[in-house]
């Protein structure tokens, strides 16, 4: 059993509560301090004592901040009342169902039932999602878009709506945005008390928080990976009403014990600085600006260098075209070659084609290039046709499992069916351009040119077959090595 002071603390002190949850949580992982989790459990502290309602906190990945909101946050609120009710809103039901089995688990644990005797789970509704206390508060989750009719709440708590792969798409940007202003705010039970929490790293200029900004109703806290400029943060102890003044430099790791400056160089090559800047910096820099910078650009010299290599493959991406129009899109391909050196890979664009074909002269471009590729010796490897799964595309696939090569051999066709739009695919693979695994020819070809244009103008260029094509291939080959 806990003694009588360490009891009052954890009852009273909420940044206390959270280390003990941590604990539960986290199993053999030790608890790492750090100013920024003061800095969130003062701002909630304001929130359950009513100096505010509406709070957006934007914190990089893995700084606590699912624990802190959506496992000690709920069960901290229902051990003081527990006929509140607490809605958690994550972007999948996957997410929402391991953040509400912690905080079920803490509200069941031994020490919670001593600090907290007059909290008590229903035994005949005790489900991971949707669980009350005995008298008639609870914990509900979903996910973004889930059904929450006849649903009311006196604390709404959003832990990040978005998935880091949709933040490109406006189709499911706006469809969180939308699902906010239509549906969650109104499940308020009383729209002059009810408490809104939003914690979530940014991921582009228009996400939930950059629409809820715009209200004007939200209090907003950014918590930088790294300061760009110099801070001072008040935090007020709830166990002396001391108050301590945190001095942040310019330059200063956000927690440096845990991710020092080694780590974050890390952590932005292999995001990219474009992800970077949202997800760790919460500076999301706008897409019209492109995606890709001309200074990103690495090259290979020559088709000769291709032959120090041991171990690669060829892909032939394919980005076909439903329809032939003057304003209709290309039919593109890409030709990218994966070489693996130590364990990572190297991709090579060594050609791309596109033009305006119909059904029957697609399938003749489709098999020539094919071809020539797989037998002229120029790549070698294994060469792996990768056609985009819809639209003409499926049609295109169907032919061509009834014919064969030029040697009388099967193609090997991989059909692909694309799970985001075209900008998040490229998004998806920019940080490999940045950091130099995709190069592209010194010397010039004939279609570098368009290619290059339409690349660095990606997404305000007119078409973009081509650098969906390229994505294609980058992300099959990196499917590979997952």
């Amino acid at each position: 059993m806990m003694n009588q002071v360490l009891k009052s603390i954890l009852r009273k002190d909420f940044k206390s509560f959270v280390i003990k949850c941590f604990q539960e949580c986290s199993g053999i992982n030790a608890y790492n301090d750090n100013w920024h989790i003061s800095v969130i459990c003062n701002e909630i502290n304001d929130m359950l004592d009513g100096k505010n309602r509406n709070l957006i906190l934007n914190v990089p990945p893995r700084h606590l901040k699912s624990i802190i909101c959506s496992v000690a946050l709920p069960a901290f609120i229902l051990g003081h009342n527990p006929k509140s009710n607490v809605m958690c809103v994550s972007y999948s039901d996957e997410l929402a169902s391991k953040l509400a089995n912690d905080c079920r688990n803490i509200m069941q644990s031994a020490w919670y039932q001593e600090i907290f005797p007059r909290t008590k789970l229903q035994q005949t509704r005790r489900s991971i999602n949707d669980f009350t206390t005995i008298l008639g508060g609870g914990r509900f989750a979903t996910s973004v878009g889930g059904t929450i009719t006849g649903r009311g709440a006196e604390w709404i708590i959003i832990d990040d709506p978005l998935k880091p792969n949709d933040a490109l798409s406006d189709v499911q940007r706006e469809k969180v945005n939308d699902w906010f202003g239509t549906t969650v705010y109104s499940r308020l039970n009383d729209k002059a008390t009810g408490r809104i929490l939003v914690i979530m790293q940014r991921l582009h200029q228009n996400d939930l928080t950059g629409f809820l900004l715009e209200s004007g109703q939200f209090k907003h806290i950014k918590l930088q990976a790294i300061a760009t400029h110099d801070e001072r943060w008040e935090i007020i102890s709830h166990i002396t009403g001391k108050t301590s003044i945190i001095e942040r430099k310019c330059g200063d790791l956000l927690h440096p014990s845990r991710e020092n400056e080694q780590v974050m160089n890390e952590i932005k090559n292999k995001l990219g600085s474009f992800a970077f800047s949202g997800q760790y910096q919460q500076e999301p820099v706008p897409v019209e600006g492109g995606l890709v910078k001309e200074s990103w650009l690495h090259y290979y010299p020559s088709y000769d260098c291709f032959k120090n290599e041991h171990q690669f493959r060829v892909f032939i991406s394919w980005d076909t075209a439903a329809k032939t129009g003057l304003n209709n899109a290309y039919s593109a391909a890409c030709v990218v070659l994966m070489s693996i050196c130590n364990g990572k890979p190297k991709y090579y664009l060594i050609q791309v084609i596109r033009g305006k074909w119909e059904i029957p002269d697609l399938i003749r471009q489709v098999i020539d290039l094919y071809n020539t590729i797989k037998y002229d010796g120029r790549a070698g490897g294994q060469t792996t046709l990768l056609i985009e799964d819809q639209s003409s595309g499926e049609q295109l696939i169907q032919i061509l499992n009834h014919e064969t090569d030029s040697h009388g051999l099967n193609f090997n066709i991989e059909p692909i069916k694309p799970q985001t739009d075209k900008i998040s695919r490229l998004g998806g693979v920019s940080a490999y351009i940045e950091n130099g695994d995709i190069l592209f020819p010194q010397f010039e070809t004939d279609w570098w040119s368009d290619f290059k244009s339409e690349l660095l103008n990606f997404p305000g260029c007119k078409y973009k077959d081509q650098v969906d094509a390229l994505t294609q291939a980058i992300s099959y080959g990196q499917s590979l090595l997952d």
